[in-house]
């Protein structure tokens, strides 16, 4: 008997072997920066800015790691190991030539890039040349879809416009239609309320005022920090609120000097994904998360997740097609992927942004999914946000 189960263990360990010789290693590259201020204190709570025990670690390596997980499955279809490689860098000295190095001595296939926009264009122009995708899954710029025009740069994290058209066709549809914009001193608050007010030109909302703000208890900067005198002497249904830190905006719901809903950082906010929604078997995918990482998942967990997914769904349909290339499987039109958010996502070919609903919500609840149904596209509805073909530089 013992020599039966040392014989079989022996055949088991050379169809292994023979086996493994089949398999492909398929290396994923993930770069990151070890400080990066968008997880330093951007859009934590005040208090849990200075509490130790509320504070977590929000990168989206987490999304990546379950999206490795969820597609083991798909490596025994393809014969295909896919591998996470990740790399933390210290600062953004020379980090072109950094992952250009960590590339080449790893044989990496794919790229997850978690970087601020202008770092990530720069490397992104930089690794043009490669015949490998590039995914964006944390920068939200505009600029990235409609003036970066690079083959293998591709988005699964929503742009600014596509969040701020969804939250324009809210108001639309509810004729919520005169708004009040509030904006805050920093760069991105500035490039976050252009967006809103390029989609209220498109969704036929009105503008009443433009007024910034500050953070600040100045009484001599009364009409910049007091929210009385900052929503006072002006007409509207709405405000928005651009405050990329979010400290400021949590203060201003239910405090507007006229009663109206409060939206953009606080109040009704756009986003990629949110733990609430209860529907195309989201409660499934966030609990999958929850108990590998103990914390909800968020937009760019989800954007981190989707992209890993992509890779497999793309090896899956297309990979036994002769001259096969994740760029042209990534844009080819019969490529579509379930998110798990309603209708099937699928890159546009002109900016390589992953199509995809946003979800608005409040802190605890998902009100409304957009795009809304009064809202039509001749082509593809999900069209209805975002930077469309006519808009962008970018062209198939």
């Amino acid at each position: 008997m013992k020599i039966i189960i040392y014989l079989l263990s022996i055949l088991f360990c050379f169809i292994q072997l023979t086996n493994s010789k089949d398999i492909e290693e398929f290396n994923i590259g993930y770069y990151d920066l070890e400080e990066d201020e968008r997880y330093d204190v951007w859009g934590v709570h005040p208090v849990d800015i200075r509490s130790q025990t509320n504070r977590v670690d929000r990168r989206p390596i987490a999304g990546a790691l379950l999206g490795i997980k969820d597609i083991k499955p798909f490596q025994r279809i393809t014969k295909t190991k896919f591998q996470l490689i990740t790399k933390r860098f210290k600062d953004q000295e020379k980090i072109e030539e950094k992952i250009k190095e960590h590339i080449n001595n790893n044989n990496i296939n794919f790229i997850l890039l978690d970087l601020p926009a202008k770092t990530l264009s720069n490397i992104a122009k930089n690794l043009s040349s490669y015949n490998i995708p590039i995914m964006n899954i944390s920068a939200r710029e505009n600029f990235l879809r409609s003036k970066v025009c690079i083959n293998n740069l591709f988005h699964t994290i929503p742009s600014q416009r596509m969040l701020t058209d969804s939250l324009a066709q809210y108001l639309s549809d509810k004729k919520w239609r005169k708004i009040l914009v509030l904006v805050g001193p920093l760069e991105e608050d500035t490039l976050l309320a252009e967006s809103f007010i390029e989609s209220s030109r498109q969704f036929g909302l009105k503008i009443t005022d433009k007024r910034n703000f500050l953070l600040s208890n100045d009484p001599r900067a009364r009409e910049e920090n007091d929210i009385d005198f900052l929503t006072g002497s002006a007409k509207y249904d709405a405000v928005f609120i651009a405050d990329t830190d979010r400290e400021f905006s949590y203060r201003l719901p239910y405090s507007t000097q006229r009663p109206a809903i409060v939206l953009g950082s606080s109040g009704l906010v756009a986003r990629a994904w949110h733990w609430s929604y209860l529907r195309h078997g989201a409660p499934q995918l966030h609990g999958r998360f929850e108990r590998m990482h103990n914390r909800r998942m968020n937009s760019t967990d989800w954007a981190a997740w989707i992209a890993i997914k992509s890779i497999a769904e793309a090896k899956v349909r297309f990979g036994k097609k002769e001259n096969f290339n994740y760029i042209d499987a990534l844009t080819s039109p019969e490529f579509i992927l379930d998110g798990y958010k309603g209708p099937a996502t699928s890159f546009r070919p002109w900016n390589r942004q992953l199509r995809q609903t946003i979800m608005l919500s409040t802190e605890n609840w998902v009100t409304s999914i957009a795009p809304l149904e009064s809202f039509v596209h001749r082509e593809n509805n999900l069209d209805t946000i975002g930077i469309d073909n006519k808009n962008s530089k970018c062209k198939e």
